[in-house]
């Protein structure tokens, strides 16, 4: 005997979905034997986790947090979901902003600083209220964020111990009527029109909307908003009787259900359906044909859409990666431009995949949704190895002339970012996208771009990884076409081969010595390696109640420091440093190609212009502090020349690059001794210390 028991997943009770799920139980127990129970929940992430969890049967949920979840976006990035089938669209939610009128707050961005509830922990307000924010250049960090329900909300509003918040609601929503119907002093806030094309133009489902005037007592002028379609989802294991028997429901009772609701979206509209990009239900997509619903046919919607996407696991991924550095190398054989300017093999195949990937998504062919737990592991290892380079020894054995660079090199990485946050603030865009130019992609390259993309798209830079990515590989070439002519010109200007000297290269010889392999200890360097990275996440934990945001390899590169200095000062054990670059090596060419590969391109297309005016910018700026500082301040002789060749390489790109540079001009000239050790010392084990410190600053400076 079918079990005639549904578990409905709904919101707060001061929400429509409580209400709606109440109508939709009350109408089943009237006229069938389902028997409906009502699971309060967060809201609509939390909603589908229940249903993929197969806690509850069926839930609400908007349609934009139902499109991130089938394709793996979002909160759910990189696990899409499986057993969620959409059923119904409902009807329209209204994003409202409630706030406290005897504030006087009239936009969003007053909301700065600010005591806001954004919604519950694991619900759609949540996401809508961050892309609210980010549409005026805001975070949750620029407000004094709380996380409640509408009726907890709405009652801390009344009384007085919050200022604001946002409600993604049909209209009018029961908490925010029992407000006004109170007497309480509210205001709802409108969208002005660039929020409104900001947000339709970025996000999946929202559609401009008003809130008409009356609608909730005491405010009596028309609100400007944008909406979000309310979907009835279900676990693809309910019964085909059971949704036909919704499904008969909700057609049966339409018009008692968009009293609820407040508005009349016809839910079976063809169009209506054809905004749900989800699989539906099988047993949904048979009832919509067996009901003479044409057009746009959910069943076949139900087959393409399951169709479009391909979920690789972690092993399959870097197995794709590897593939992608195959075909890297093998094109860096062939095509003398890539070897040239230094540009990584996983950059160069991963960069071909990820053109293809590309193209399947524009047209509509094929998403591949990619496991990076892998690139991750790689990502610390590699950071990891970094740190251990930092040898205090070396730093002190160059002298004055090192510390004057170290000195020079954090004063770049300070301008990049400022030069980004400037020119961001200039052209109108988030000064985060900007940093994805500055420091970020340039002093700190491929890698540092792919740790900190991330941790930007956590802060609601959309494409933060794809557009870091993209400048570092600007970087690569601009750096490289810019260092040797430069050196060249000021050596043939100046005559500057006279002020050439002889120079002591005994530590250079002595620290080659230090990196010589042996293969019996590749195992012990993985053990050093990992007891590093294992300490470094204590480090890393402790350093994050500092209500920072830091990156997860920081703490690892801190212990590898150490370690490496209490080796070379105590002599009580070896660093195996030979074999950790070696390993080091082999996980940045991983994580690179992961990073590469996952790519998603499509999202530099709106950026395309502002991305051009902040590379022109730092080209400059590379240049001119190249030409006029680094020269100058390096002793404006010949060696200042080749250095100042080397950190255009390393400033835009990446040391082998600086090393690339300084070669072609001493091959020319004459050997430079001292550009050779500062350059490695300071723009290799120094410079992703500096810059990660810096652009932790700026991040939670800026967010």
């Amino acid at each position: 005997m079918e079990n005639n028991n549904i578990h409905l997943a709904t919101g707060g009770t001061g929400g429509t979905y409580f209400a709606y799920g109440n109508a939709l139980k009350n109408v089943a127990k009237q006229e069938s034997d389902m028997d409906i129970s009502i699971q309060i929940s967060a809201g609509s992430a939390a909603n589908i986790r229940l249903i993929e969890n197969n806690i509850v049967d069926m839930a609400i949920v908007q349609n934009d947090t139902l499109t991130d979840a089938v394709g793996g976006k979002g909160e759910f990035e990189g696990n899409p979901v499986k057993k969620t089938k959409a059923v119904a669209g409902l009807y329209t939610e209204n994003y409202q902003i409630v706030v406290n009128k005897k504030l006087q707050i009239k936009s969003v961005e007053d909301l700065k600083g600010l005591r806001v509830s954004v919604g519950e922990e694991g619900s759609g307000v949540l996401k809508n209220a961050k892309n609210i924010l980010k549409a005026y250049g805001l975070t949750v960090n620029d407000i004094d964020v709380r996380y409640l329900s509408f009726d907890d909300a709405a009652t801390a509003l009344k009384n007085g111990e919050i200022d604001a918040f946002f409600v993604t609601a049909a209209t009018p929503t029961k908490a925010v009527s029992e407000l006004a119907d109170a007497n309480v002093p509210i205001d709802i806030l409108s969208l002005d029109d660039r929020a409104v094309r900001f947000l339709e133009n970025s996000y999946d489902g929202y559609s401009v909307t008003t809130i008409k005037a009356g609608t909730y007592k005491g405010i009596n002028k028309d609100i400007t908003t944008v909406g979000v379609m309310a979907v009835l989802v279900a676990n693809e294991n309910v019964s085909a009787s059971h949704i036909d028997t919704i499904l008969n429901l909700l057609k049966k009772h339409h018009e008692s259900f968009s009293k609820i609701s407040g508005n009349t979206l016809n839910m079976f509209d063809e169009n209506t359906l054809d905004s749900i990009d989800a699989p539906f239900h099988k047993a949904a997509a048979k009832w919509y044909g067996d009901n003479g619903i044409t057009g746009v046919k959910p069943e076949i919607k139900a087959e393409t859409s399951a169709g479009k996407t391909l979920n690789l696991d972690m092993y399959q991924t870097v197995a794709v990666a590897v593939l992608a550095l195959f075909i890297g190398v093998m094109l860096k054989e062939k095509i003398k431009f890539l070897t040239t300017f230094c540009i990584p093999a996983p950059v160069v195949g991963g960069m071909i995949f990820a053109i293809i990937f590309c193209i399947l998504y524009a047209f509509g062919i094929l998403e591949i949704n990619f496991d990076e737990t892998l690139r991750n592991v790689c990502m610390v290892m590699f950071f990891t190895s970094v740190g251990f380079q930092a040898n205090m020894k070396v730093l002190k054995s160059g002298g004055k002339g090192t510390f004057i660079f170290l000195i020079l090199v954090l004063l770049l990485i300070i301008l990049q970012n400022t030069l980004a946050v400037g020119l961001s603030k200039a052209i109108g865009i988030n000064p985060l996208i900007g940093m994805c130019t500055g420091s970020i992609p340039m002093i700190g390259g491929h890698g540092t771009a792919g740790a900190f993309g991330p941790l930007l798209e956590d802060m609601n830079v959309d494409g933060a990884t794809t557009l870091a990515t993209a400048a570092a590989t600007f970087g690569l070439v601009a750096g490289s076409l810019m260092g040797g002519p430069l050196a060249n010109s000021l050596i043939k200007k100046k005559n500057l081969t006279d002020t050439a000297v002889y120079e002591d290269d005994s530590m250079l010889v002595e620290e080659e010595i230090k990196h010589r392999r042996e293969v019996s200890m590749y195992a012990p360097a993985v053990y050093q390696l990992t007891l590093a990275m294992g300490i470094g996440t204590v480090i890393s934990f402790v350093l994050s109640k500092s209500g920072m945001t830091f990156p997860v390899y920081i703490g690892s590169m801190i212990v590898a420091a150490i370690m490496r200095n209490i080796s070379e000062y105590t002599d009580k054990f070896r660093i195996h440093m030979g074999e950790i670059n070696d390993l080091g090596s082999i996980c940045l060419s991983l994580f690179l190609g992961v990073a590469m590969i996952t790519l998603k391109l499509w999202q530099l297309a709106a950026l395309a212009l502002p991305l051009f005016i902040l590379l022109a910018g730092q080209t400059v700026l590379m240049f001119v502090f190249a030409r006029f500082v680094v020269f100058k301040f390096m002793g404006s002789d010949y060696d200042a020349a080749v250095l100042a060749a080397g950190t255009c390489g390393f400033g835009m790109g990446a040391t082998p690059n600086a090393m690339a540079n300084m070669q072609a001009v001493t091959e020319k000239y004459l050997p430079s001794v001292k550009a050779f050790l500062l350059v490695p010392i300071v723009g290799s084990m120094f410079a992703d210390f500096l810059n990660s410190l810096t652009i932790t600053f700026f991040i939670n400076f800026l967010g």
